[in-house]
């Protein structure tokens, strides 16, 4: 299957990566890559291919055997000369289980990512990611990588493979992958596009399997979606817990405040489609109870070893509940805090927390990044839990389960769990914010007369990914792209829709729509509990003229979705097809990395239809501190730490993050619209409705 890509638009801060990249314009004009520009691009898909396989490039072996040792070849040296040492004395040996959430390999990620990040040239660059292929662990290799693509302002616009299509291993179970490779023994010539076939391996979720996780299986076609997982790998790649503003001005993003409401709107969304298949509320835990939620994902390592599995009713060894203990102290020093309302710096200077920016100040606070005021004082809640949950330090270090990795977090229900508790304490510092005013939330002058939607309709269709990396290939005979293997998934899809929006103005001018999605509720004071289950699904800047206004927007131009991406063969080949001189490649987002799948805009419907309610408001244009796209070039760039990415200045989530006083909150410039969704297993994507 040929998958169908088109250009993506770029979100704000909303529960896709491209929920922090909003456009209010249309990309206009064509760029095309040049020569230069294609030989880097066609080298990041060589040397991510077969990624336990040694290099079989003949042009990159030269660069195998040692790395740049010329000082004037860096940036930052003395960064580079801590990465040598540590290689020196050792790192985590290639085909070793790797996790981002152990402390000593999160590290030597980190050394390698400043090893390619202060390479003074792509040269330089070039040649270090040669010999840290054939010399690094994989799994650090390919987050260092991949952090150095994204962050290193001369690799902007550079398109690497999708995550699971790189990686497969974590985001198939194993007997997606064992199939593969089974086939690929007895039938010398499957995967290959010559012999005429359609290669596909059909590819089930666990809930297929007789474990029911108490009923959180029902979920498995949402948790365990690739570009669901992909998209949070892909947001902890552009604002990695463990990199501070040295490196890429995070904060200039409202790092804290974004972490926060990217939390919010994912539980948001996760809430919805828990609601749509009958589930309760998200269970809540406490640490001195055993875990109820056991987790077995089905996923297996290269080598074989399977994910660490949790058991039902998981409770810590008595040898690390001291941790335990150490969790508890780290929250009640956050809440505390909060509840105060200020905290002193070592230099004696007082941090106001009644203010609604230092939002920002909490968000770093809780996720212990190194933008955070104190991490010694207020811990590392996330990393603490995460290993906690995963088995103890007596096996998360050798024997990782699925919280342990951005790629398959969100597979795991005690995943929402978790998040669902440390959002507590946004809740909290955002009630003691006062409620907008009526002043805040008014837009003299203009008023939505009205909301018309096209039916709603929910499907599953075929999915089809390339895992052609999980099959060993021979250093002969055999060329890493003249062959495709997909595992074919269904996954849930939506039928594209559009909204007929009519708003009346008084005057003309700039106004800022944005657009909720949430639970119905009956009385209009439910608003209060329900609001954190609101998701923003679409932001943009528009024109107003005096009088009538009769916006159309269809869901393929919602700013926080991304289309399919191109497979890595198909990719690859077009790449190759213009560095050759044929069609020429273009440069644009169609193939970025930051948004959410548009296939999960909208929760499963019923064949009955299922009611959501959604909140449209209108505010007046309050123009952000560094105005929007004004120092990146957004027609490719997803503009990580540029500042300009938001259309205005006003909070993440506004209004609804803050307490709501119903005695004039319904404003004319809001309106709600009680929608049904509806289900289909037959539907025909191709044919009309």
């Amino acid at each position: 299957m040929r998958l169908t890509v088109v250009a993506i638009a770029l979100g704000l801060v909303a529960l896709t990566s491209a929920a922090y990249y909003p456009t209010s314009q249309p990309v206009t004009g064509v760029k095309y890559a040049d020569k230069e520009f294609l030989y880097k691009q066609k080298f990041f898909f060589e040397v991510l291919r077969n990624i336990h396989l040694p290099l079989q490039f003949e042009e990159y072996l030269p660069y195998t055997k040692s790395y740049v040792t010329d000082e004037s070849k860096y940036t930052n040296f003395q960064e580079v000369v801590e990465f040598f040492n540590y290689y020196k004395v050792g790192i985590l040996g290639k085909g070793e289980l790797f996790s981002i959430y152990n402390k000593e390999y999160m590290k030597q990620t980190y050394l390698v990512f400043t090893f390619f990040f202060n390479s003074v040239d792509f040269d330089t660059f070039y040649k270090n990611v040669v010999w840290a292929r054939e010399n690094v662990n994989e799994g650090i290799f390919i987050q260092a990588l991949t952090m150095a693509v994204f962050h290193r302002p001369d690799l902007k616009g550079f398109v690497l493979p999708a995550i699971y299509e790189i990686y497969p291993y974590y985001f198939f179970n194993t007997d997606v992958i064992h199939s593969v490779t089974f086939r690929k023994l007895y039938d010398q010539k499957f995967g290959f596009v010559s012999n005429g076939k359609y290669n596909v391996v059909y590819s089930n979720y666990t809930a297929t399997y007789p474990v029911e996780y108490f009923g959180e299986d029902k979920l498995s076609y949402f948790t365990e979606d690739i570009g669901l997982n992909a998209y949070y790998y892909y947001f902890m790649m552009d604002y990695p817990y463990f990199i501070g503003t040295e490196k890429s001005n995070l904060y200039k993003d409202r790092r804290g405040e974004l972490y926060l409401y990217m939390y919010q709107q994912l539980i948001a969304r996760y809430y919805l489609e828990r609601q749509v298949n009958f589930m309760g509320p998200i269970e809540e835990f406490d640490y001195d109870i055993p875990l109820k939620t056991g987790y077995w994902s089905k996923l297996s390592y290269y080598n074989g070893i399977p994910f660490f599995v949790r058991n039902d009713y998981y409770s810590f060894s008595k040898d690390f509940y001291y941790k335990v203990n150490v969790l508890k102290d780290y929250e009640l020093r956050i809440r505390q805090v909060i509840d105060k309302g200020y905290y002193y710096l070592e230099d004696g200077s007082k941090i106001d927390l009644r203010k609604p920016e230092s939002v920002d100040i909490v968000g770093n606070m809780i996720f212990a990044n190194p933008d955070s005021v104190d991490n010694d004082f207020f811990g590392y809640l996330e990393m603490y839990a995460r290993q906690l949950y995963s088995g103890g330090a007596k096996f998360y270090k050798f024997f990782p389960s699925a919280l342990m990795h951005f790629e398959t977090s969100l597979r795991d229900p005690f995943f929402y769990q978790l998040y669902n508790r440390f959002l507590t304490f946004y809740y909290q510092f955002k009630h003691y914010l006062q409620p907008y005013t009526y002043e805040q939330l008014y837009f003299k002058g203009v008023e939505i007369k009205g909301v018309v939607f096209d039916k709603l309709l929910t499907y599953f269709d075929y999915f089809d990914s390339d895992v052609s990396n999980v099959i060993p290939m021979k250093t002969s005979g055999e060329k890493f792209f003249d062959f495709s293997v997909f595992a074919r998934q269904k996954r849930i899809n939506h039928k594209p829709f559009s909204y007929t929006l009519d708003v009346y103005s008084e005057a003309a001018g700039k106004g800022v729509v944005r657009v909720y999605m949430g639970p119905k509720f009956y009385d209009f004071k439910q608003l209060e509990y329900l609001k954190k289950y609101f998701v923003e699904v679409d932001q943009y800047l528009y024109d107003f003229v005096a009088g009538k206004n009769t916006i159309v927007r269809n869901s393929r131009d919602f700013y926080y979705s991304v289309r399919d991406r191109t497979t890595y063969t198909d990719l690859y080949k077009k790449i190759m097809t213009a560095y050759n001189g044929g069609e020429k490649f273009i440069l644009d987002n169609s193939e970025a990395h930051c948004g959410f799948p548009d296939r999960l805009l909208l929760p499963k419907g019923l064949p009955s239809g299922y009611e959501m309610t959604f909140y449209f408001i209108v505010t007046p244009y309050y123009a952000p501190k560094v105005q929007q796209f004004s120092t990146y070039d957004y027609t490719y760039s997803c503009g990580v730490g540029s500042g300009s990415k938001y259309i205005d200045d006003l909070p993440f989530g506004y209004p609804l993050d803050r307490d709501i006083d119903f005695s004039y909150f319904y404003t004319k410039n809001m309106y709600f619209k009680d929608v049904l969704i509806y289900h289909s297993d037959e539907f025909n994507p191709n044919s009309s409705f």
